[in-house]
């Protein structure tokens, strides 16, 4: 009886390192197709989006690296979404989210509202949790009133930005929301792709 349960462990972690296995062969291949357009050649960023804001919110780092770049070509302002609570990415995180997304219950943030007033454009950058916006980010647009600003949406993600973008729009309160642009998590390798891709999307704007 024993081993036959021990069996089916050790079928059921092949299974899984297989299927994971795959999973990122898929991404891997995914990801070379979608930069292949940028690999090659320098972008340079050429355009003017006025008085510019750069807001995000980043767990691992992944997003803070894209819109640092944003900011440093924009010349941009930049306000960091904390939480009151700290997020920790340990095993019960994203049964966590989970449930702040089902009950629409987001984290308290740590700092008031950044006043727009001044800007002409102002990106927002989230992390992809649960195939949608990371919740402190939710929790920003759920006091955030944009009063007919040009809005930017970015995300970071492993591989699949879900309904991110879509939910960002039912979210962004009076915003005038711009062609949003979405990141995989990558390697160094790709610094100079993704910083291509950057400016030929600010360009864009």
């Amino acid at each position: 009886m024993i081993k036959y349960i021990l069996a089916i462990i050790v079928l059921m972690l092949i299974v899984g390192l297989v299927t994971g296995g795959v999973h990122l062969y898929k991404v891997g291949q995914k990801n070379k197709k979608d930069l292949a357009s940028y690999i090659n050649g320098e972008i340079k960023y050429n355009n003017n989006l006025g008085k510019t804001l750069v807001v995000y919110y980043s767990l691992s780092g992944n997003t803070e690296s894209i819109a640092q770049n944003i900011a440093q070509k924009t010349n941009a302002d930049v306000f960091k979404i904390e939480t009151k609570e700290q997020i920790k990415q340990n095993p019960s995180f994203y049964l966590k989210i989970k449930k702040q997304l089902s009950e629409k219950k987001y984290p308290e943030l740590n700092a008031e509202m950044p006043d727009f007033a001044n800007y002409d454009t102002i990106f927002v950058g989230f992390p992809v949790w649960w195939y949608t916006i990371a919740t402190p980010v939710l929790s920003f647009l759920q006091q955030a009133d944009f009063a007919g600003k040009k809005v930017v949406p970015f995300s970071t993600q492993g591989s699949n930005y879900g309904t991110s973008f879509t939910d960002f729009k039912a979210n962004a309160k009076n915003a005038q929301i711009s062609e949003g642009q979405a990141f995989n998590n990558l390697d160094k390798k790709y610094d100079k792709a993704v910083d291509n891709k950057i400016n030929n999307w600010l360009n864009g704007l």
